[in-house]
């Protein structure tokens, strides 16, 4: 007498219940399927970014102020504040935390569009074209943004650029020639 004997047996055929669909309900059921993939896929490629995350160029580009004209004259950018204090004795450095905001960098052969919108001087050219830089500004270029000569780190020192010209070749990934003189 096993009383795990009767695991394999099945049920009577009287109390097999049998799921008939008709065309209707198929086509209802593939529909709200259709409906629910659809606003699936719409609320996960949203690009928004959300919670502050920028994981592509083009939300970069439209978390500035002005994206239509950094994209124009310059290009997009992270701006990252960081102020560093040293002291002698003892002799230590603190670093405040990053300050983490959209700004833009102006090309040098656009440089009067920023005359031309009063951000900055005839002395502030002179002075940022004496060191071979260019200017960058944080907020927006009608309501008087912080706008510093900066400068251009060495393309070369650059360790996300893979050697090469771009080409297929070499892995379509190259130094973007725009990228050496900015």
């Amino acid at each position: 007498m096993d009383p795990y004997g009767q695991r394999s047996n099945r049920l009577p055929a009287s109390s097999e219940q049998k799921i008939n669909f008709s065309t209707g309900t198929i086509a209802v059921l593939a529909g709200v399927l259709i409906l629910g993939v659809g606003i699936g896929s719409a609320i996960t490629s949203t690009t928004d970014g959300g919670q502050g995350n920028i994981a592509s160029q083009q939300q970069l580009d439209m978390a500035v102020p002005d994206p239509e004209f950094c994209r124009q004259w310059g290009a997009s950018a992270f701006v990252i504040d960081v102020e560093m204090y040293t002291t002698l004795n003892p002799s230590t450095s603190f670093v405040t935390q990053p300050a983490l905001q959209p700004g833009c960098v102006i090309r040098r052969e656009n440089w009067t569009v920023l005359q031309k919108q009063g951000a900055i001087s005839n002395e502030d050219v002179r002075e940022c074209k004496q060191r071979m830089n260019t200017f960058a500004y944080i907020g927006s270029i009608r309501d008087k943004p912080i706008v510093k000569c900066v400068y251009q780190t060495d393309v070369n020192e650059n360790k996300f650029i893979i050697k090469g010209d771009g080409q297929a070749e070499d892995g379509g990934v190259g130094i973007n020639k725009e990228a050496i003189q900015f």
